[in-house]
C-alpha cells in the first residue's frame, strides 16, 4: 500500500496559470492544436521517469521529502473525425515509489483514462482557434496530490487553443497557447490550467520544443490546502522516416506551493498514419 504525503501548511493562491500535455508534429512544423484531417491519425506512445526529493511548502519554499520515483508509460492518440473534429485519447499505467528512511512503499497499475475531442473554431489573423473537451477516469489514487484523488474520480475540463505558424530568421516556428478549466468531484478543488509552447525547425527532420506548464487549484481542500505548480520542459523530436519520429526531452519544477520539486526524462515514440 502506498504511502500518504503530508501537506500542512496552509495559504489560498491568487494566480491562475496551467499546463497541459499538447501533442506537436513533427513531420511539419504546424502548430499542436489544429484539427487533423478526416482519416488521419497520430499515435505517441511515452515514457517517463521523474524523480523528486524536495517539495514546495505553502510560501513556496524547497522542504525536504522522502525519495520519490514514478515511472509511466502513457500512450497518447488522436483521429480526425471530420474536418472541424479530431478526437483524443489517452491511458497512462504508472509505478511509483517512496523510500522513507530505507522502508519502500510501492504502487503500480493503471492511473487514468481520458476521452475526448478538439472543434475547430476558425482561423483569424493567422491564428487558428479551438475549444477541447476532455473527460478523466482515475482509475488509482494520486499520493502527490493535496486534493487527495482517488480511483473512480472524474475531472472534466474544457480549454480553449489559440496555435499560430510563423517565420523568424529564416527558420519555420509556431506557438500554441491553452488556457483551461478543470472541474473536478467528490470537493476537490477546481483547477485552472494554461500552457505556452514554443517549437522551431531548425533543420529537416528536427523539431525543438520548450514548453511552460503552470497548474494552480481555484480554492484550498478542505483541509486548507491550497496548490500551485509551475514547470519548464524541453525535447527535441527527430524525424525517422516520414510517418515516425522520436522525442528526448527533460522536465523541471521551476515553482510550486503544496507540490513537489520534479525532474523528469522523457522519451516518446510518433507514429502517423
Amino acid at each position: 500500500m502506498r504511502s500518504e504525503h503530508p501537506w500542512k501548511q496552509r495559504k489560498t493562491t491568487l494566480t491562475a496559470l496551467a499546463a497541459i500535455f499538447l501533442p506537436f508534429f513533427a513531420g511539419e512544423t504546424s502548430a499542436g492544436g489544429r484539427p487533423l484531417a478526416p482519416g488521419d491519425g497520430e499515435l505517441i506512445v511515452s515514457a517517463i521517469r521523474t524523480t523528486a526529493d524536495e517539495r514546495y511548502d505553502a510560501n513556496g519554499t524547497k522542504q525536504w521529502k522522502p525519495r520519490y520515483t514514478k515511472y509511466e508509460i502513457a500512450p497518447y492518440a488522436e483521429y480526425g473525425l471530420t474536418e472541424w473534429l479530431t478526437l483524443v485519447g489517452e491511458i497512462a499505467w504508472a509505478s511509483e515509489k517512496t523510500d522513507f528512511f530505507g522502508i519502500e512503499f510501492e504502487d503500480r497499475g493503471f492511473t487514468r483514462l481520458k476521452a475526448g475531442g478538439r472543434v475547430a473554431l476558425g482561423t483569424w489573423n493567422d491564428a487558428h482557434f479551438s475549444v477541447q473537451p476532455l473527460a478523466t477516469l482515475h482509475l488509482a489514487g494520486d499520493t502527490n496530490d493535496p486534493a487527495a484523488t482517488g480511483s473512480g474520480d472524474i475531472d472534466t475540463e474544457l480549454a480553449l487553443i489559440v496555435a499560430q505558424n510563423d517565420t523568424l530568421l529564416g527558420i519555420d516556428i509556431f506557438t500554441v497557447q491553452e488556457v483551461g478549466y478543470r472541474y473536478r468531484d467528490r470537493d476537490r478543488p477546481d483547477e485552472v490550467r494554461a500552457d505556452i509552447t514554443l517549437g522551431l525547425k531548425p533543420w529537416p527532420g528536427i523539431m525543438l520544443l520548450a514548453k511552460s506548464l503552470n497548474t494552480v487549484a481555484t480554492r484550498p481542500t478542505p483541509a486548507g490546502q491550497s496548490f500551485q505548480s509551475g514547470k519548464v520542459a524541453l525535447s527535441l523530436v527527430y524525424d525517422i522516416t516520414s510517418d515516425c519520429a522520436l522525442e528526448a526531452g527533460i522536465e523541471r519544477s521551476v515553482f510550486g506551493r503544496n507540490a513537489i520539486v520534479e525532474d523528469g526524462l522523457r522519451l516518446a515514440v510518433w507514429y502517423r498514419f
